[in-house]
């Protein structure tokens, strides 16, 4: 009788997994089907945030995978450019000219990022996330004079 649990068990697992993967109920590892960024923004750009900037990423899951980093790049003509240097992604979006809201595309192969702030005169800052991991926190930039 136990064996005939344990192999139902195995089973229905799988066909969770199997499910769970067509339906993608855990989140994508296909990087196709991450975001990207558009042609042209939506709204009009602020190019008061052009510069240099530099900040930290924070992680608040505890988890060893997600490493707090520095964030740095610049703003030119109001598309920003931002690297995170622990393993090089890059992160590029507009900051809306109305609502000073800046919303980030990564051009990482395997991770899903997601990244969104507010921006004031010297500083931005937001929350971020992983679609497809543990990983979720805050950000921010500081404007480099």
């Amino acid at each position: 009788m136990k064996h005939k649990w344990s192999l139902l068990t195995f089973v229905a697992f799988g066909l969770f997994i199997l499910f769970g993967q067509q339906y993608q109920w855990f989140g994508s590892g296909n990087p196709d089907s991450f975001p990207k960024l558009p042609a042209s923004p939506s709204f009009e750009i602020s190019k008061t945030h052009d510069g240099e900037w530099i900040g930290r990423r924070v992680d608040v899951t505890g988890n060893n995978m997600c490493e707090r980093t520095a964030i740095t790049g610049k703003i030119v003509d109001g598309l920003a450019t931002l690297s995170l240097t622990y393993n090089g992604t890059i992160l590029k979006g507009w900051i809306n000219a109305e609502s000073n809201e800046l919303v980030l595309y990564a051009s990482n192969r395997q991770w899903d990022y997601r990244f969104s702030a507010t921006a004031g005169i010297n500083r931005i800052q937001g929350k971020w996330h992983l679609t497809n991991g543990p990983c979720k926190g805050t950000w921010y930039l500081e404007k480099q004079s």
